[in-house]
């Protein structure tokens, strides 16, 4: 009785597995043909898409298989690196630059305008005192009980200190002011300031008067400083003329002041 070895059947299975592990290695020979093919079209192409079709689908003859493929392991760069050289011109489409052509001119800069105009109204409109630096305070405070020291003007805000004599603790010193010739006005209280100087006669007092960015020519800005305490209210309004501050230096002729009589006790 004959038995059946099965030598034949594993021949043929020898077979078929040399056959399979040839159709791979040709796979991978046309995959790598086409991988190369692909690296140098995309060197001289300006733009392709980033996942070629050709190698997503599969390259022919692999029977619709589909499989991953690194280009290291076939022998291939990874990467393609274009080295561009300051010399070289760009290379513009001609309907690109025939549609950049057909713009408009630009217009001038709005905002270097607004920067310029800016800087010649800081040098031009600029406050400029109407009267004589103050001095002598101490002769000053003792006869008025209160006169203004000094006074800084800058582009924003106008300040200054301000000297009182009196012996009461319950007081209230301070500047008023106008922008419109007193039509209204606005009281600003002054802050006391420590002072460190021997014989100094009276206390100080700073305050700060802020003013508008922009003021017409001509615009001017009065102002007095006072006091008030259980003594009375004591004004220091530059003899009855104003401290008057303008814009034109041009024009400051010294204007009608806050009334003695209306202001002083």
């Amino acid at each position: 009785m004959s038995r059946y070895t099965g030598g034949e059947p594993a021949e043929n299975g020898l077979e078929q597995q040399e056959e399979e592990e040839e159709e791979e290695d040709l796979d991978d020979e046309v995959d790598a043909s086409h991988l190369e093919k692909f690296m140098r079209d995309r060197r001289r192409a300006q733009s392709l898409p980033a996942y070629p079709a050709a190698l997503l689908d599969g390259a022919p003859g692999s029977n619709g298989r589909k499989r991953v493929k690194f280009a290291d392991s076939m022998g291939l760069n990874l990467a393609s690196v274009k080295h561009f050289s300051t010399l070289e011109d760009p290379q513009i489409p001609s309907k690109v630059l025939s549609r950049h052509k057909s713009f408009p001119p630009p217009q001038q800069d709005s905002l270097t305008d607004l920067c310029h105009s800016f800087n010649t109204s800081l040098q031009t409109d600029r406050l400029v005192a109407c009267f004589p630096e103050p001095r002598d305070p101490e002769s000053r405070v003792q006869k008025l009980r209160v006169c203004l020291e000094k006074v800084s003007i800058t582009h924003f805000d106008v300040r200054g200190n301000i000297r009182v004599f009196t012996g009461c603790a319950d007081r209230e010193v301070g500047v008023r002011y106008t922008f419109n010739n007193w039509l209204t006005h606005v009281d600003a209280q002054a802050l006391s300031v420590p002072v460190d100087q021997p014989g100094l006669v009276g206390e100080r007092y700073s305050f700060t008067v802020y003013t508008p960015p922009f003021m017409e020519p001509g615009t001017a800005v009065h102002f007095a400083v006072y006091l008030k305490s259980g003594e009375g209210e004591f004004w220091d309004n530059n003899e009855g003329q104003n401290y008057t501050l303008r814009v034109d230096s041009a024009s400051c002729p010294m204007t009608a002041g806050i009334g003695s009589s209306r202001y002083r006790r």
